[in-house]
């Protein structure tokens, strides 16, 4: 069966039913509120209580979107055992039925795509298209895996005679219990984590972001729908701080999927291994670049960046944090950058008109103060750099130039809607300071000149790359087609998430022999 992207909102473009998409949107928002002000549970093969709760609220406008359970350690051994213990029916269910299942999620997440997309503007706030775009990436997940998984005829292969009375195969077969602690900014991510050792007969455990719980949340509940049996799904909600440890370090626990932070990355990495080897995969985020030389359409280069690096609030991992410009080319885009970023909506995001919606929490706005005043200090702002006062934690989105090469700005992801924009000689200078960083998640490349981007992808030391993309420079891969892989510390495994390596990661070859 072909593989097909969802692209919901394309779609409605194309075939001239925009209006209808909004209005769905609109409908959806309004539904959205049925789920507003609820407690939810934790999923332990049947819905548990905890002592201790947790109360989440909007990043809109501080309002509460519900009540969650604060995991504890008992509930987490209550889980794994569980877990551990289904794990081999579920993967003897044969891999035609566990495809068949996760086929069906993906359709019942296509169903209620825009109840999703608006419950996102509530929970993570992401404006209409972007949320879309997110909840499409995660049925894209979910259909490209069950797809390979089938066109793999679950990763089963005869390997030949060894001998003349010899019969071998290789057999691909999983772990046992897989443990995913997911971020904020990506319903996709939550979804694409859980599917890929789920597809291939293993056992999950969702330690949700303690900042989307309520999508994470219908998603487990999605699964169960779909056929996936109660007894091998597992969502415990609570601070990571607090159970992260204990999960991550647990002897039933055979692989951890994470995304986020570098140092949070390379502490669980460490935790983990203490007793003994797992699988390990994390994606530690970026400080993401696009280089603009002097051959680029400037006016399409303008669009690239500014929707790469202010998109959803600059809270992407593949977010450009940094614009090198060809000193040649440099005071024509300076201006134009500006003016773009300037007319910029920034709001409610469920309103058509906004761009971009607020900041995650109020961490991030303290965070967002903090490197503004260092803007202010060593280097010039161009654009934002302002806290917009009222409910809500909305920042203006912020450029700055002039920056000394060794600035936090310039060195650490900040995950914010921050670009600096760093004048460089020519492209070999660009390069030269890209290889040179700790990070390579995604970059991109503006010019109209095939021998530049062929050197730029020759030498670039990152694992997703993208030239003259004006939707976004560093940004949007598509399932099946942009494989998104990290480089250096923005990841372990060096395999992408909708790639077809992806769902080998968690399955282990056992190589079987019949003598006759």
């Amino acid at each position: 069966m072909p593989f097909e992207n969802e692209i919901t909102y394309v779609k409605y473009v194309k075939n001239g039913k925009e209006k209808d998409f909004n209005q769905l949107y609109d409908r959806a928002c309004e539904d959205a509120k049925k789920y507003i002000g609820k407690e939810y549970s934790n999923i332990i093969g049947k819905e548990i209580q905890e002592s201790n709760k947790i109360k989440h609220v909007s990043p809109v406008d501080g309002h509460e979107i519900g009540v969650f359970q604060a995991g504890s350690q008992k509930s987490v051994d209550n889980a794994l055992k569980m877990l551990k213990d289904a794990q081999k029916p579920w993967f003897k269910s044969g891999y035609v039925n566990r495809a068949r299942v996760m086929l069906k999620a993906a359709d019942l997440l296509s169903r209620d795509k825009f109840l999703i997309s608006a419950l996102l503007a509530y929970e993570n706030g992401k404006n209409r298209t972007e949320a879309m775009a997110d909840v499409d990436e995660a049925i894209d997940f979910l259909r490209y895996y069950a797809v390979n998984l089938i066109e793999n005829q679950g990763f089963v292969r005869f390997t030949g005679k060894g001998y003349d009375n010899e019969e071998s195969m290789s057999y691909m077969k999983p772990y046992g219990v897989f443990a995913v602690i997911a971020p904020f900014n990506f319903y996709a991510i939550t979804v694409g984590m859980v599917a890929g050792p789920l597809t291939t007969g293993n056992s999950v455990l969702l330690k949700p972001s303690s900042d989307i719980p309520l999508t994470s949340y219908l998603y487990v509940k999605t699964l169960i729908e779909a056929g996936v049996p109660p007894e091998n799904i597992a969502f415990i909600s609570g601070k990571g701080s607090e159970i992260g440890p204990y999960i991550t370090s647990h002897k039933e626990v055979a692989g951890i999927l994470f995304t986020g932070s570098r140092d949070a990355g390379i502490s669980i990495y460490r935790n983990a291994m203490k007793d003994k080897p797992k699988v390990v995969i994390t994606e530690m985020g970026g400080k993401d670049t696009i280089t603009v030389t002097s051959k680029a359409d400037i006016n399409k280069a303008v669009n690239g960046v500014y929707r790469a690096a202010f998109g959803y609030s600059g809270q992407k991992c593949s977010a450009c944090s940094i614009a090198y410009i060809d000193e040649k080319v440099y005071d024509e885009f300076l201006p134009k950058i500006k003016e773009a970023t300037d007319k910029l909506v920034v709001g409610d995001p469920k309103k058509l008109e906004s761009f971009m919606g607020p900041v995650i929490n109020r961490e991030a706005v303290e965070k967002f103060k903090k490197y503004s005043e260092l803007a202010e200090k060593g280097g010039k702002v161009l654009s934002g750099g302002i806290v917009i006062e009222g409910p809500g934690n909305f920042v203006r989105p912020t450029i700055v130039t002039d920056l000394p090469a060794d600035s936090d700005i310039i060195k650490t992801e900040l995950f914010l809607p921050f670009l600096a924009i760093v004048k460089v000689r020519n492209l070999d200078d660009a390069i030269k300071r890209i290889n040179e960083s700790d990070y390579g998640l995604t970059g991109g490349i503006f010019t109209e000149d095939p021998m530049e981007i062929q050197k730029y992808f020759d030498e670039v030391e990152v694992g997703t790359i993208y030239a003259n993309r004006e939707r976004g420079g560093s940004t949007g891969a598509m399932v099946g087609s942009q494989p998104f892989v990290g480089w250096k510390l923005s990841g372990i495994s060096g395999k992408g998430t909708g790639s077809f390596y992806y769902l080998q990661q968690f399955l282990r070859e056992q190589s079987q022999t019949i003598a006759h």
